[in-house]
């Protein structure tokens, strides 16, 4: 994936914009860190305050209490029993409770059990408790120590309302508030506790009477407590919550308010989805401030002791939300945000604007690279710039663009360049362009051997390859010059007078440069000398090394073009290796690989000169290339082809022929002959009969095997009648009387036992056709067969070597199996062919070398093509293989044709399409087979051509279009 690329003004403004961001992040952060840590710091510190202010108010709301008793302690009130219901005491009482609301009880004990209570009943709560009057204030029980309770009830206004009479089993020695009074005459206050006659927190003040002689006690509700602390909330969703050490929840800001009771199990329960309620499990109670995950946000949570002795205290919890804690942190980063994005962005702004008239020079310089990139050098033009560094950059691209541009035209006119003499005539022509030397010569050595000779290549300009420069003399005397070449370095040198008069360099030479050229492997493959007719200055050799780099691509060109060369050699030299083994291979079809390719350029060289009938057939270098190929390679797929199938000179004839089984079987029938008729004449047989007989018999058997031995030749056709003597002949039996499975290969002995074993001796025709004489497909061969391409018919049988059945082949010597094994070698030379890589100028070699079997009226072989399908490549080696063929003198199944009878055959061939008519004329009018006949065929074969005759036997000659011949 290509990477992305940015301007330099994008480049700079994005490196502010970067630094400046992370800066501006680097500063928001901390202020907010440091915002959020001193708010977090101002959270504890507000719930220390406010736990001195819980303090207070406890204080606050115990200190008049305490008053209270101990004024009452000493007052005539607790000398006497029933005081509580004097107006006086009781209006004192009352104006207590009203100052402190708190107060729900106050009350006395005696050592002797009697007490009294004053309980307010102004609350709603206290009258459904007691079920008092709905008037009721103020509530006076007086028990006496047996057990009688005198309730009473007064207004708001201490008016009498009601009493009741009651029983009563209460101890006052027996209650905590009256054990705890001290009695140093302190007070005491209980530790919070649940009323739960009531069903609320608070707690109990106590002291002891002068003398001992009771306690006065007053029962005080935390409620005010709990209304204090919603007072003390930060935010609607604080929550602060009041515990003593017993983990008693004494108060709370109402966030337990779900609770359905003020019971401790209630409340407790109503804590657990407080975050509070991790600090109220928690094994034990300590001052801390941490953070915790409770309701889907983070909580700040703080646990501050309020001390009030010692030993005993309580505890004030607090949890407020973090986002309302750290909200104008919040508030105070986000105005930094946009204050450091506005900043950012006019920064931005300004940096853009800057770096822009940066950028603008290095912009322009941009668009003339893109021009050089484009290869467009009319129209570069290069900024100014009061930046030093890119002033340097576009002197320097004005200098590249200049050496670019006339490297590049000397490569456009090199690489257009096909001829290789003309490709090193170029570069000459360009090294004297660019180095303004007088004269260029460059010699290479020879691509067609391996010394090491010189030879002037090329030269610049034409008239100097006349001057005398003796470059092999030159290095032979001139160690230093052999030295800078040999470490591929260049030579300059000044000719002294000494070199001029030897006649080693000219007379007007002044300057001399001198380059080896070498290869990719280092090797010397030639040097190029530069010779200047004036003095050139210092500066000028700093173009060498430019021409040396050209020179490189000089060296490349001839690597290449030697390696070209030498691969083209070495496959034109293997393809005629292949002809010549396949050649080789059958001595009797000698030289059919060779002469074939020959005929075929002969007619090929007279159809790309007929622009009549043949106007797009072209026989340029790469057509010649293909067509040179597909000759010689033609017939390549023989070599796949049994030999003893390809030289087929007999019907019977195998690896050898069998006609000698034959005749071994005839002369033990006439041996046969001669023994029955000793044995006849031994029996008292007339002998004349027998002499007659015998004669007869043997004349008869040497008649048929000299029958079977002419039909063994192939020589003429086997009509009904010769095939019904040969299977009246092959009637006759003779005795065998040695098994015939001795001596046999496995693989013949397993078709010889499909037979099944026979008794000896054994009565055998003396020719037959076994089921051992079948040799089928294996069935590797039979896999090829599958998704056929060809329209060859593929026979069942791979051979058939039955003797009267091959007897029996009516013309030639070839059966139906072999034929195919024939004309196979076309079908395996197209797939031997199409395994080979070909450029593309070669890609239709196997087609053509594989249509020459083809005809026009496509009942050719292997595909069955007809003309409209067949290139005309294919079709002149078609023409060149049959006459080739017909005329060989080395076939030893025919005899060679003359001249006439082989044109004639030709002509037929070609009336009846299965040969290119126009083709076979032109073959004909251009003399193209008198031309291979003075080259290849003997005297006794070129006899007189009629060509008239032939051309007369062939359809008229008339004008045909392009058209019709593609």
């Amino acid at each position: 994936m290509t990477k992305r690329r940015y301007t330099l003004q994008l480049h700079i403004a994005g490196i502010f914009f970067i630094i400046v961001s992370i800066l501006s992040v680097f500063l928001i952060v901390m202020s907010y860190q440091n915002s959020k840590a001193l708010n977090e710091q101002l959270a504890q510190d507000r719930t220390e305050q406010s736990a001195e202010r819980v303090k207070l108010a406890f204080q606050k709301l115990v200190a008049p209490v305490t008053t209270a008793l101990d004024a009452l302690a000493v007052s005539e009130y607790g000398q006497r029993f029933h005081a509580s219901n004097d107006q006086g005491w009781l209006g004192t009482v009352d104006a207590i409770m009203k100052r402190n609301p708190d107060v729900l009880a106050i009350y006395l004990g005696h050592p002797d059990e009697n007490s009294a209570f004053i309980r307010s009943t102004s609350a709603a709560f206290m009258r459904k408790q007691f079920e008092t009057p709905d008037n009721s204030h103020i509530m006076v029980d007086i028990n006496d120590a047996s057990g009688t309770q005198l309730r009473t009830y007064y207004d708001s206004r201490l008016k009498f309302i009601s009493r009741d009479v009651n029983s009563i089993k209460y101890r006052p020695t027996t209650r905590p508030w009256f054990k705890v009074a001290p009695r140093d005459g302190s007070i005491y206050i209980t530790d919070p506790y649940f009323y739960f006659f009531i069903q609320r927190m608070g707690i109990t003040l106590s002291r002891q009477l002068p003398d001992n002689s009771g306690v006065i006690a007053a029962d005080i509700t935390l409620a005010s407590l709990s209304n204090f602390l919603t007072d003390l909330s930060d935010s609607d969703d604080t929550q602060l919550l009041l515990l003593d050490d017993n983990r008693n929840i004494i108060a709370h800001n109402g966030f337990l308010s779900n609770a359905t009771g003020d019971s401790q199990n209630e409340l407790s329960t109503a804590l657990e989805l407080s975050p509070l309620n991790q600090l109220y499990v928690a094994s034990e109670l300590n001052e801390i401030t941490t953070n915790v995950e409770s309701m889907d946000q983070t909580w700040m949570l703080n646990l501050v002791r309020i001390p009030f002795t010692e030993e005993r205290g309580l505890w004030l919890a607090k949890a407020i939300p973090e986002q309302q804690l750290i909200g104008s942190a919040l508030d105070a980063k986000n105005n930094q945000i946009i204050i450091s994005a506005l900043v950012l962005l006019l920064g931005t702004l300004m940096v853009l604007g800057a770096s822009a008239r940066i950028a603008r020079p290095l912009k322009a310089l941009g668009k003339e690279t893109q021009k050089i990139k484009n290869l467009d050098f009319a129209n570069i033009t290069l900024p100014t710039s009061p930046i030093a560094e890119v002033t340097a950059l576009s002197e320097s691209i004005g200098v590249m663009a200049d050496t670019i541009s006339g490297f590049l035209e000397t490569l456009h006119r090199v690489s257009n360049s096909s001829n290789f003499d003309e490709l090193l005539k170029d570069i000459v022509s360009h090294c004297h362009q660019a180095s303004g030397a007088d004269y260029v010569l460059m010699w290479t050595t020879s691509s067609e051997n391996n010394d090491s000779q010189l030879s002037l290549t090329a030269s610049y300009p034409e008239h100097a390859n006349k001057a005398t420069i003796n470059v092999s003399k030159l290095l032979a005397e001139s160690p230093q010059m052999v030295s800078a070449i040999s470490r591929q370095k260049f030579f300059s040198f000044t000719p002294s007078s000494t070199d001029i008069q030897r006649g080693l360099l000219p007379v007007d030479l002044k300057r001399a440069w001198v380059l080896p050229l070498n290869n990719r492997d280092n090797e010397n493959v030639g040097y190029v000398f530069l010779g200047f007719n004036q003095h050139t200055p210092n500066h000028q050799e700093e173009k060498i090394h430019f021409i040396t780099q050209f020179l490189g691509f000089a060296s490349l060109i001839k690597e290449n073009w030697d390696q070209v060369a030498a691969q083209k050699h070495l496959f034109k030299s293997f393809v005629e290796l292949m002809a010549s083994a396949i050649d080789t291979k059958s001595p009797y079809t000698g030289g059919h690989c060779q002469r074939v390719p020959e005929l075929t350029f002969m007619l090929a060289d007279a159809v790309s000169k007929d622009t009549e009938h043949f106007p797009d057939f072209s026989l340029n270098e790469h057509n010649q290339e293909a067509l040179y190929f597909a000759a010689w390679l033609h017939d390549c797929g023989k070599v796949t082809t049994p030999e003893y199938v390809v030289d087929k000179a007999t019907k019977l004839e195998t690896i050898y022929n069998r006609i000698h089984e034959v005749r071994t079987r005839f002369e033990v029938l006439k041996r046969d002959a001669e023994i029955s008729y000793w044995k006849q004449r031994v029996g008292g047989k007339e002998v004349e009969a027998l002499d007659a007989w015998l004669s007869n018999e043997q004349k008869t058997l040497d008649d048929d095997f000299a029958f079977i031995a002419k039909c063994n030749l192939g020589g003429e056709f086997m009509d009904t009648k010769n095939i019904t003597r040969l299977e009246e002949i092959a009637s006759r039996t003779w005795y065998r009387t040695i098994d015939d499975v001795q001596g046999l290969s496995w693989e013949e002995e397993d078709r010889r036992k499909q037979r099944g074993d026979i008794a000896l001796p054994s009565k055998e025709s003396v020719l037959s056709d076994s089921v051992d004489h079948e040799i089928p497909w294996l069935p590797q061969q039979l896999e090829t067969f599958k998704d056929w391409e060809f329209k060859l018919a593929v026979p069942k049988l791979q051979y058939n070597r039955g003797e009267l059945y091959n007897l029996s082949i009516q013309r030639g010597t070839l059966n139906d199996e072999e034929r195919f094994i024939i004309n196979d070698h076309i079908i395996q030379t197209i797939k031997m062919l199409r395994k080979l890589p070909y450029p593309k100028h070669l890609a239709h070699v196997p087609d053509i070398a594989g249509g020459h079997h083809e005809k026009l009226d496509g009942k050719g072989y292997p595909y069955g093509l007809d003309e409209t399908n067949l290139s005309v490549d294919a079709r002149i080696m078609a023409i060149a293989d049959i006459f080739e063929a017909l005329t060989a003198s080395d076939r030893p199944y025919k005899k060679a044709k003359t001249l006439s009878e082989a044109l004639k055959i030709l002509a037929f061939m070609a009336k009846d399409k299965h040969v290119d008519a126009k083709l076979f004329r032109l073959f004909i009018e251009q003399k193209v087979y008198l031309q291979y006949a003075e080259s290849f065929l003997p005297d006794s074969q070129q006899d007189t051509v009629d060509e008239q005759a032939l051309l007369a036997m062939i359809a008229p000659k008339k004008a045909t279009t392009s058209a019709e011949v593609s």
